[in-house]
Parts: structure tokens; sequence; C-alpha cells
């Protein structure tokens, strides 16, 4: 009961000292004569049980019980009266008074009556704490589901993203919801530098993610952390250090964050080499078309006339019949081959188109 704060209100000086000295080894006690005192004490403390003379001489311990409820203050009042009346009595239940002592009284009676007030105002108070706590814990709780399910909705959202700025459209969203002022570094061939609204990071903050982002994975100075991955870095500059709690809990989340970043920006590479291939396969087939038809119209155009000269000088060369028909059947059958070798171009832009399909899919 030592934590329990009992103020005494009376101005009788030596029945004061009498009830503190019995009082004092198990609560804390102040004694007030009268009212102005014990008025300019309430200001800076809340007394947790006042034992109060209802007939003080400047003032009515009734009046001076209302003013302690229309505070708000949680603190019992014991009435202590010479007049044990019916009258008295209800005066002090309708001001919230806890309990009546008439005088004179035994010891033992006012021990017992500051005993379990005391117990009770303890007990009242320990139900506090243990709501706040309740309280604060529920609200941690929600506090910590809203901010893993906008981690959450982050990695669904990269899904939707096929370039940096997207992805650090969609990063800078998700710090925003977590309070966090950040900057966002992405290395490729190049190093690519983000803000949040489009806007320019500082050439300082630059140079920091320059310096930092082979420090491991997570580097604290003062109250900024920098997060790196091989591809990613971001800072943010505004860690709760004061909030052990929240502090641990958003390293953990940044932590996670860096990772699906990197993965993105991995496969943003790859689908951007992918795209390349797409169109250097594209421009390939176009020219390969176009040199196929370039081929089959020439070639054509050869062996027509050279199959044309062949059969207008038949005569001129005196040849018997048989020989016409073996010399004409092995022009023909090279022409077959010709047109083979000729059809070979065709499968492979065939096989080319098929490759193409294959990666225009992914790509899409």
């Amino acid at each position: 009961m030592e934590e329990i704060l009992v103020w005494i209100v009376d101005d009788d000086e030596d029945y004061c000292e009498l009830i503190k000295e019995v009082i004092i080894d198990d609560y804390r006690v102040q004694v007030f004569n009268e009212a102005y005192s014990y008025r300019e004490a309430l200001e800076s403390t809340t007394p947790d049980l006042v034992l109060m003379d209802i007939n003080l001489p400047d003032i009515s311990g009734i009046e001076l019980c209302q003013e302690l409820t229309a505070s708000g203050k949680d603190t019992a009042v014991i009435f202590v009266s010479g007049m044990n009346t019916l009258e008295e009595r209800l005066r002090a239940y309708d001001v919230s008074a806890v309990d009546f002592i008439a005088k004179p009284f035994e010891l033992k009676e006012l021990v017992a009556k500051v005993q379990a007030v005391a117990s009770y105002q303890a007990k009242k108070r320990s139900l506090v704490q243990a709501e706040t706590m309740s309280r604060n814990m529920a609200f941690q709780s929600m506090t910590e589901s809203s901010q893993y399910g906008a981690v959450l909705q982050f990695f669904r959202q990269c899904f939707l993203c096929h370039d940096y700025q997207s992805l650090a459209d969609a990063f800078f969203d998700l710090m925003q919801q977590l309070n966090l002022n950040t900057c966002l570094e992405i290395r490729d061939a190049e190093v690519h530098y983000f803000a949040p609204s489009h806007g320019e990071i500082s050439p300082i903050e630059a140079n920091i993610l320059e310096l930092l982002d082979k420090h491991g994975r997570l580097f604290d100075f003062g109250s900024r952390t920098i997060c790196n991955d091989k591809h990613v870095s971001f800072l943010i500059k505004n860690m709760p250090l004061d909030d052990e709690v929240l502090y641990g809990r958003l390293r953990d989340i940044i932590a996670v964050i860096v990772e699906g970043l990197e993965a993105r920006v991995l496969d943003i590479g790859r689908q951007q080499t992918l795209k390349h291939v797409f169109m250097e396969i594209q421009g390939l087939l176009g020219n390969i078309s176009g040199a196929i038809l370039e081929h089959d119209e020439k070639f054509s155009a050869a062996l027509t006339g050279m199959t044309a000269e062949i059969r207008t000088s038949f005569h001129v060369l005196d040849m018997t019949e048989e020989q016409e028909d073996y010399f004409a059947s092995m022009v023909e059958r090279n022409l077959k081959e010709a047109n083979s070798a000729g059809e070979a171009f065709y499968r492979l832009q065939g096989s080319l188109n098929t490759v193409k399909n294959v990666v225009e899919s992914s790509v899409s």
C-alpha cells in the first residue's frame, strides 16, 4: 500500500497528527489544515484517498468534495464528521463520498475503513493500467496488421510495374503509409535515383547512397537507416529511435521490402532484355523476308532465262532426241534441288518466327 497517497483535511491539528501517526507506516500521508493549501496542492497532485472533515472553518467539506468530483480526478473521499445524522450521511452520499465516519470513533474502525478504500483504489488503478495496456496492445496489433497489409499490397502492385519509375512510385506510396521519408537508388548498367513525387534527391543523399550501398543489409547512422541489396538501396531519413518497438518492427519490414524490390528490379531487367531480343529477332526476320523475296525473284528470273535459252539452242547443237531428253531432265533435276535449297530459308524463317512468338509472350 506504500504507493497509496492519503490526504488528511481537517482544521484540528492534533487530530491530524494522530491520524497521520496511525497510518503513516502503510501510506504516504499529507496533512492540510485549511482549504486554501489543499486546493493549491490539488492543482499539481492527485491523492488516492482523502480523509475530509465536513465542517471546516472556511468552507464546507461537502463543497470541496463537489469540486473534486467536478475536476474528474480519481480520488476517494471518506468524510469525518461529529454530526452523525441521516441528513449528513445523505449529503455525503450525494457528492459521491465512498464512506462516512462519525466522531468520536475507534482508531481500529478508521484504519479498517482506510485500508478497505485504499485496497479498492489500488485494484481500480491496476485495472485501469491493465485496460490501458490491453488497449495499447490492441492498437499496436491493428497498426501492425495495417502495416503488413500495406506491404502485401505493395508486393501485389510490384507485379504491375514494368519500369523503374512505376516501381519507385509504388515504393514511395508504401513508405508514405509507414510514415517514412525516403529516397531510392536502383543500379543496373547505370545508377538511377528516385525521390517522392518525381522529385530530385540532393547531391549529398546520392553520395551517401553511393558510399553506403556495400555496408550490409541494414546500416544505421543517427536517425537514418540505409537498406541495401545487390541492385537496390534506399535511405530512410526519419527512423523512430524513440520508440524501440516500432523501430524494431520497421527494421524487419524494410528488410523484407528491399528483397521484394530487388526481385522486381531483376524481373524488370529480364523483361527489358527479352524485349530487346524480341526487337532484334523481329528486325532479323524482316531482313530475312526481304532477302528471301529478292533471292526468289532473281533466282526465278535466272532459271527461266536459262531454261528458255537451253531449249532454243537444241536445234543449233544438232543433238539427238535422246540427248535432248537427257539434257532437259538433268536441268529439271537441278532446278528441283535449287528449289529445295530455297525452302531451307523458309524453314529458318519459320523457326525464327517461333522464337519471336515465345519471346513476345514472355515480354507481354
